[in-house]
């Protein structure tokens, strides 16, 4: 009987993925894997691993389990299958969590897979490498999968993975971007239902802290990330991370954080060890340039004391945000002023400068009376506060394109695209910036002290245990 139920949970999850590509609500599909699928509770989860080469998983456990690994093959039947073991750490709720990864994949190649703990496996998944330069990501924002009840939980989940659905119809997805607020509260079973559909273990799923993620202590057990540093402080809930696909390198900030000592050092490491990659995309939760909620342009300016300028000393190309929940796409801006305006439809070559968007929220769409301000910033806004907008981002060796969609619509609602020659020069940073910025950033790593000592109280006011100097460094 145990096999025979392997068999129906492994069809279920082969039938969703294939209905994944029809963009429609399968709200009864999602009802029926959300009651039949021990998966849903796991929250398996595929992150990037350093490059095209590894992949991260992780998974929660048991409390009783002695040891996990990932079984691996290029066979659908799993013959010749490899196994990967991995390390056990513990979840804050006193069970277990699962980290593994997975080294020497071969690029083109599409990869089948299994959980495995103890003696008990999961449903079978698979994914695929990319070959050459060229892929595409699905950017999002502001998910905010809510556990105020069972039905909020479910809700949220599956509007979630009718929204993968819906951008999988559009593109041959590889990779998606989270910039922050994945969860409302927090929560565990917030992450447990991020990672309902099937496509979250079949697609890299790389996420940032949100100011919402830090509201409670679960967003690092579920998360296996790449390349993490903490510098001298950091979020109890992570710190910063790189990895590399294609002739991209992204940098994932925890812009929670406003040490932006430890800013400065993570980018310039991450592009000392990668010198030669083409295109470098920051992604952070908040927004520096939008200028829609006017209460928070004093968190704006201080994040744009901070961050801007290393944004601009290390060349960065295309900055994805979140937090206001307002779509927008900056001018070409470098030291804080206009290069250039970025039109629809238009190729931006040399751009001399660096682009910020941010993504509308994908989850929880803000109620607004009358017109929404933009900064004078802004090249492309959105007259509303949407729900139903994506991105899909198309990475080559010649450009990055951005093409904005809106859920079951036919067209896209923004397109543009940034290209470089070969003898392209970026605009040289100078001293008395090295300098200015210098101290702007040690003055933001002592106020993250003091953030991170207001925040380990409002978590042990929430009723959470944890460590004081973890909290704080």
């Amino acid at each position: 009987m145990k096999k025979t139920r392997k068999i129906l949970s492994v069809f279920m999850a082969v039938l969703l993925l294939a209905l994944s590509a029809t963009p429609v609500h399968a709200v009864s599909a999602w009802e029926l894997y959300w009651a039949d699928s021990e998966e849903a509770a796991r929250g398996i989860i595929m992150q990037p691993g350093s490059d095209e080469t590894e992949r991260n998983f992780s998974w929660y456990m048991p409390a009783d389990t002695t040891s996990c690994h990932i079984e691996i093959s290029t066979n659908p039947l799993m013959l010749n299958e490899r196994s990967v073991s991995g390390e056990i750490t513990e979840a804050y709720q006193g069970d277990k969590v699962a980290k593994v990864t997975v080294s020497d994949l071969v690029p083109g190649e599409t990869y089948y897979y299994v959980c495995v703990t103890d003696d008990e496996k999961s449903d079978m998944y698979s994914f695929d490498t990319v070959e050459a330069d060229s892929f595409s990501a699905l950017y999002i924002s502001d998910i905010h999968i809510t556990a105020d009840n069972e039905d909020t939980v479910k809700d949220t989940a599956f509007a979630f993975a009718d929204l993968l659905a819906d951008a999988n119809s559009r593109a041959d997805l590889n990779l998606i971007l989270s910039a922050g607020d994945q969860a409302t509260d927090g929560l565990r079973r917030e992450y447990e239902g991020l990672t309902f559909s099937p496509m979250s273990r079949s697609l890299s799923f790389a996420t940032t802290i949100g100011n919402h993620d830090r509201k409670g202590v679960d967003y690092p057990c579920f998360n296996n990330l790449p390349n993490e540093d903490d510098g001298m402080v950091s979020s109890y809930q992570g710190g910063n991370y790189w990895f590399v696909k294609g002739d991209a390198l992204f940098l994932c900030l925890d812009s929670n954080n406003a040490s932006g000592t430890d800013h400065y050092n993570f980018v310039k490491k991450a592009v000392q060890a990668n010198p030669d990659i083409k295109w470098r995309v920051v992604m952070m939760h908040h927004d520096l340039y939008g200028g829609s909620i006017e209460h928070r342009e004093s968190e704006n300016e201080l994040l744009r004391l901070l961050l801007a300028p290393i944004m601009d000393e290390f060349n960065i190309d295309l900055v994805l945000t979140g937090h206001s929940h307002h779509y927008s796409v900056s001018d070409v801006l470098y030291n804080g002023k206009t290069v250039s305006k970025v039109e629809n439809g238009a190729t931006i070559e040399n751009a001399g400068g660096t682009i910020y968007m941010v993504s509308a929220s994908v989850g929880r769409a803000r109620d607004a009376e009358g017109e929404i301000p933009y900064s004078d910033r802004i090249s492309i806004g959105m007259d509303e506060y949407t729900d139903r907008l994506y991105n899909i981002i198309d990475f080559s060796s010649d450009a990055i394109t951005v093409t904005t969609y809106e859920v079951g619509a036919e067209d896209a609602f923004v397109s543009f695209s940034i290209t470089k020659t070969d003898d392209y020069e970026a605009p040289q940073f100078s001293i008395f910036r090295k300098i200015f910025s210098k101290l702007v950033n040690f003055i933001g790593t002592v106020y993250a002290v003091f953030n991170n000592i207001g925040k380990y109280s409002d978590l042990k006011e929430d009723g959470y245990e944890i460590d004081f100097g973890e909290a704080i460094f």
